[in-house]
């Protein structure tokens, strides 16, 4: 590894060489330089989404099925009535992992491919569900 000297010059991500370009280079308190690896990053584009309307009701509903393909989903309560919604199975209103109030929305966290599950406190409107694959 070469040196550091008067023949490196600070850029983005590093040092870079004035002779002939090359870097970046991290230096360490020795001085000696060492050529930062290049990584290629590709971006995972979404393959598709799918839209459904759930039918309130004031028993456990299953909102989205598991999915080992899901990316994300999102909700949105459209329902004068809050909607008790469970990362799981088995929701009520005693067990659930958020409450959306009416006309609410919720986005699932990345990564979660389990179940979901919801009731409402009274049964009118619906929940519209959008999963992304």
């Amino acid at each position: 590894m070469p040196s550091v000297t008067g023949t490196y010059r600070m850029g983005p991500g590093g040092f870079f060489s004035d002779t002939d370009g090359s870097g970046p280079y991290s230096i360490n308190s020795a001085g000696v330089a060492t050529l930062i690896t290049q990584v290629s990053v590709a971006q995972v584009g979404v393959a598709a989404s799918s839209v459904t309307s759930v039918t309130s009701a004031a028993a456990n509903t299953t909102l989205l099925a598991a999915n080992a393909a899901r990316r994300g989903a999102t909700i949105f309560n459209e329902s004068t009535s809050v909607l008790y919604l469970k990362l799981g199975s088995a929701s009520s209103i005693t067990s659930y992992t958020v409450i959306i109030a009416a006309n609410g929305y919720y986005e699932v966290p990345f990564g979660y491919t389990g179940a979901i599950t919801g009731l409402w406190a009274s049964a009118n409107g619906a929940a519209r569900v959008t999963e992304v694959s």
